[in-house]
């Protein structure tokens, strides 16, 4: 069974520019980022840019093994490895000050979800 989690990450308001323009360029490293997520158990992730708090929302949809613990080690996958280190300096590049990525983000607490992927399959 899967599991989602909402996740916000408050943004320095210079960097708003600099969050759009490495999401822009995920894209080009999509197959990448997938196989990253199937590495860590994850079905997918999602996020928002919220331009006036300035903010990033995330959404996790978990698989039923996250967190997978995964040695980098083990992972002969350069490209995967390089993204994953790309993705931590991000992050801690365009935090607001005075908050830390991971420690400051705030998780949501999920009222209500549905799904009927079961039925479609």
């Amino acid at each position: 069974m899967s599991s989602n989690r909402l996740f916000k990450l408050p943004i320095d308001p210079t960097k708003v520019d600099h969050v759009r323009d490495y999401f822009n360029r995920l894209e080009d490293r999509r197959e990448t980022f997938e196989r990253g997520l199937a590495l860590e158990a994850m079905n997918a992730e999602t996020a928002w840019l919220d331009e006036e708090e300035p903010a990033l929302y995330y959404l996790h949809d978990e698989g039923e093994g996250y967190p997978a613990e995964i040695d980098t080690d083990d992972i002969e996958d350069e490209a995967i490895l390089r993204l994953s280190d790309d993705h931590q300096d991000f992050f801690e590049e365009v935090v607001a000050e005075g908050y830390d990525h991971p420690d400051d983000l705030a998780e949501f607490d999920e009222l209500f979800h549905a799904s009927a992927r079961d039925r479609i399959q």
